[in-house]
């Protein structure tokens, strides 16, 4: 119970500071969503301002006056600064990456400082322990943010945190950046032992893509392209690179359609990672290659982006 209390909590809080935050990217910290509050040192900095403050009035002792006068200058003077060495940071995502399940998720950011360096950053989600950035440059630093991928599926990247108690840790500000970018957590390839039999010539031939068409074919210089008219290269000669003729890679004319079902009974997520073993092989082979799940299969084809939208749907199994 207390559990889903904060859970729904959490949940209002960050929708609330998502909408304090300027959608797209760059992403920027200002005042209207930065957050600042004494840290555990600054409320004991705090309590004893206030002893002494009680002391000064109770003895009339000018010296106790002019001592927590000049701490409490020093605290604001705290507040002001680790305020400062957050605002106007501009955040960009720039890279996110699919992993197998069990892999460290690589989120890259492009930050830059828009009034010169900073200092003692942290970042990472909420609630987990962070990575720290000694020195931000003023032409801006790349960072690598990894979050962990205990369990398969496609997930939303979460608000990654920004904050410093720099420089006297009298003070904690921090804010929040959202990139509404998703990845995909797939299965863990693990090999089954065997490797399926290639389906028919005639059936994968008849499934390929357009996409997949244009992964499979290789380009042939030739001197002479009007004896095979319909596999002229017309963008390349359009461009006055000379004249090519496409020609297939796959000669072979083999074609692998990878299922659940050509596996022997076993849990499903041993299926899947079985499964997962056998895309990523094939396209290391150079094989031609189709998915299918839940009776729909994709196109047969090759190349990176046919490998993700496979392992995607492996993903979202």
């Amino acid at each position: 119970m207390n559990t889903l209390l904060t859970d729904r909590i959490k949940h209002y809080w960050f929708q609330w500071a998502k909408r304090r935050n300027a959608p797209g990217e760059p992403q920027r910290l200002e005042n209207a969503n930065l957050y600042i509050l004494p840290s555990g040192f600054g409320w004991a900095y705090g309590a004893v301002l206030l002893t002494l403050f009680l002391c000064a009035i109770n003895y009339q002792i000018s010296a106790i006056f002019l001592f927590t006068f000049f701490l409490a200058i020093i605290g604001m003077i705290s507040a002001w600064a680790t305020h400062a060495n957050l605002k106007g940071l501009t955040i960009t995502s720039t890279e996110i990456m699919d992993v197998p399940r069990g892999s460290p998720v690589a989120v890259r950011l492009f930050v830059k400082s828009v009034h010169g360096q900073r200092f003692s950053l942290h970042f990472g989600p909420p609630h987990k322990t962070p990575q720290p950035i000694d020195c931000l440059p003023e032409e801006g630093k790349e960072l690598t943010l990894y979050l962990p991928s205990e369990r398969r599926g496609c997930f939303t990247l979460p608000p990654i945190q920004f904050y410093s108690v720099f420089p006297f840790g009298l003070f904690r500000t921090w804010g929040y950046v959202f990139f509404d970018k998703t990845y995909s957590v797939y299965p863990e390839p693990v090999s089954p032992g065997f490797w399926p039999k290639a389906v028919s010539s005639e059936e994968g031939s008849n499934k390929i893509s357009q996409a997949g068409i244009e992964d499979l074919e290789n380009l042939r210089p030739v001197s002479n392209p009007w004896v095979q008219v319909n596999r002229i290269a017309w963008k390349i000669a359009a461009r006055g690179q000379g004249w090519y003729l496409k020609t297939m890679s796959n000669p072979e004319g083999r074609f692998w359609l990878f299922k659940l079902d050509d596996l022997p009974a076993m849990d499903i997520e041993q299926k899947l990672q079985h499964v997962s073993y056998w895309l990523i092989e094939a396209e290391q082979r150079g094989l031609v290659y189709g998915l299918e799940l839940r009776g729909i299969r994709t196109a047969f084809s090759q190349g990176a982006n046919h490998l993700k939208q496979c392992l995607r749907q492996l993903a979202a199994y």
